[in-house]
């Protein structure tokens, strides 16, 4: 029984240059991991993002060229969150692909659908950011959530809750702010879905301490790197919602961390790292569960400005669907993709 892995470095233009208080990019840097086994090929995908992860994606190849091999299969040590989820995604999809199911069956979900929540990155003035929502809002999203940064932040979400006050609204500092700033407070105000990030990651006490202040849900992201990681935001009463994203914990963690969050009665969102149609199909597999409030997903091609997939990801009434088929069909070889692929590289396992 032969098996082999597939890797593909794709740098794929951005449809808009997207900024947060972190980093701004132009192109979208990812991984695409394969792996084929009896003529079958399941597929995952590695995003890290600048500055949001501590890998890159030269640190990803360089792991999955050197160590993938070896690991296929056993356990994520020794390689980079990003890489190590990709793989368990592509065995994943391949193991269903194999039975007969969709994704979201094999991993026991529900294949309803989710609702799209359009992330929108830093604008220099509220009237700007306003025109990107009003674009969102036309293509037919019904959640935004929007990049703020102190001195961007509440005059921006104030002037989008007075044009769009059916929208549903939620910001993301991405760690921006210190405990003593004012501006969580005057976001208190503006009847927003959730905060998110407010204070840097690794500052849970600081978090617990604005939640109780606030009446705005808090959200955390950036501290939920595993399973372990979650526990600790638990423990700490930190969150009243806490962001997953399976491109960084894979299906397994995401699946822990879902249960952990309901059986403590706190909320969970599924989370992407702008990625392409592949780490997108597998991010929808897993939003279905009742106990995931949110999603921040989008289609891919609103961000990107190709894609290895042909499915033609839609909203219907601002929801997503999960794919019925077995797995995200991937081709690389023809334009535009095959213009954004940087290298390719394949093993015999």
């Amino acid at each position: 029984m032969s098996r082999f892995l597939h890797l593909v470095e794709l740098g794929i233009p951005l449809r808009h240059r997207f900024s947060n208080s972190m980093a701004a990019i132009s192109e979208r840097r990812v991984v695409l991991v394969g792996v084929t086994e009896d003529g079958s090929t399941g597929w995952g995908e590695a995003a890290p993002y600048p500055a949001y992860t501590l890998e890159t994606v030269g640190d990803v190849w360089e792991a999955l060229t050197t160590r993938g091999a070896r690991l296929l299969g056993s356990a994520r040590a020794g390689l980079p969150a990003t890489a190590a989820a990709a793989l368990e995604q592509a065995l994943a999809d391949l193991a269903a692909r194999r039975n007969g199911v969709p994704l979201w069956s094999y991993l026991g979900g529900s294949g309803g659908p989710s609702m799209a929540c359009s992330a929108i990155g830093l604008e220099e003035s509220p009237d700007l950011l306003v025109l990107r929502v009003e674009r969102m809002s036309e293509a037919g999203a019904q959640q935004v959530k929007i990049k703020i940064e102190p001195g961007r932040d509440v005059d921006h979400v104030r002037a989008v809750r007075e044009r769009f006050p059916g929208l549903t609204v939620a910001a993301d500092a991405n760690g921006s702010y210190q405990l003593d700033n004012p501006s969580p407070a005057e976001l208190d105000e503006l009847g927003l879905a959730y905060l998110e990030q407010p204070l840097p990651r690794r500052d849970l006490e600081g978090h617990a301490r604005l939640r109780r202040q606030l009446a705005t849900p808090i959200c955390l992201d950036e501290p939920a790197t595993s399973a372990a990681a979650v526990e600790r935001i638990i423990e700490h009463e930190a969150a009243d919602l806490v962001s997953l994203k399976p491109g960084i914990l894979g299906p397994a963690a995401t699946l822990r961390a879902i249960e952990m969050l309901s059986s403590a009665g706190i909320g969970a969102k599924i989370g992407g790292l702008v990625e392409t149609s592949v780490g997108r199909a597998h991010a929808l597999a897993l939003a279905a569960r009742p106990s995931v409030s949110y999603t921040d997903l989008v289609p891919p091609l609103w961000l990107l400005a190709a894609d290895p997939s042909p499915h033609a990801w839609e909203l219907v009434d601002g929801l997503l669907f999960p794919l019925d088929e077995r797995g995200v069909e991937v081709s690389t070889a023809e334009p535009p993709l095959s213009d954004c692929v940087r290298r390719k590289a394949e093993f015999v396992l």
